[in-house]
């Protein structure tokens, strides 16, 4: 089975957040460079979500979804400083 690179974390802890939130939704789910983490951090090793090629589209998909939804909630909590007496 080939896996694919459907996101590079900036840290290890986004990783497995991605990892959980995918295999919540039946896509297996390895991690690249998750050993790197504290070590070197070399041009391009960061750890990286890898998924069978054929659940690549729909774990993106789960990811973009992720995103959305940690921007909106970043935009409310600087509303909500913003608006503070």
């Amino acid at each position: 089975m080939d896996y694919v690179e459907v996101f590079a974390a900036s840290d290890i802890t986004f990783a497995y957040l991605m990892k959980a939130n995918l295999e919540n939704a039946g896509i297996p789910v390895l991690i690249d460079n998750e050993n790197l983490q504290g070590a070197y951090c070399l041009d391009g090793m960061v750890p990286r979500v890898l998924v069978p090629a054929d659940h690549a589209e729909q774990a993106r998909q789960i990811i973009k979804e992720i995103q959305q939804a940690s921007e909106d909630e970043r935009q409310d909590d600087e509303q909500s400083e913003n608006s503070a007496p």
